[in-house]
């Protein structure tokens, strides 16, 4: 089996729940997030009954070798113009190096080549520079910043907007491909 058909996109589940939640609430990735508040198991369920009835909303759980990482997030689906926004997360302390770019790689081509959408937007917050450097690896452009656009521990935060197009992902994800052959083959 080769690398990429380790890795999968699977829907989540009512047994994912208290996995993705665990992940959600610590403080490594509430702190990257828009909101950083610890997120109850009522709002959790809140949450994925709303996904479960959602035209514009999918959430994945990501696994490699059959063992979750993480989770994908894709929201705004607009299917008319053809795009969307993501965000992502590994949640997993003893994750193999390197499995976000898989996580990325295959969620990429999973919103590009299975979704068919043509524009890919993504929000980090200016302090999350491990994600601005991430986004900028797989190809993204940055288009701009909200400047002061959110308010984290009293403090008002810049916000990068990046995007991504079919195109240019078709072009790159070559690049991509060859990283990941060239550390797990």
């Amino acid at each position: 089996m080769n690398i990429f058909e380790r890795a999968k996109l699977m829907d989540i589940q009512e047994k994912d729940l208290e996995q993705i939640l665990d992940w959600r609430n610590r403080r490594l990735i509430r702190n990257v997030m828009y909101n950083s508040d610890i997120i109850s198991m009522d709002q959790h369920l809140q949450w994925f009954e709303k996904l479960q009835n959602s035209e514009m909303n999918i959430s994945k759980i990501f696994y490699f070798d059959q063992v979750p990482y993480g989770v994908l997030n894709i929201k705004e689906i607009d299917k008319i113009h053809q795009k969307c926004e993501w965000g992502f997360f590994i949640g997993e302390d003893n994750a193999p190096k390197g499995i976000g770019t898989i996580l990325g790689f295959t969620s990429l081509n999973y919103i590009f080549k299975e979704l068919l959408l043509r524009k890919l937007s993504a929000q980090v917050l200016s302090v999350n520079e491990r994600s601005a450097i991430f986004h900028e690896k797989l190809g993204f452009v940055q288009e701009g910043m909200l400047r002061q656009h959110i308010k984290k521990e009293d403090t008002y935060l810049d916000i990068l907007l990046y995007r991504l197009f079919k195109e240019e992902w078709e072009e790159h994800s070559i690049k991509i491909q060859k990283i990941i052959e060239g550390r797990y083959l």
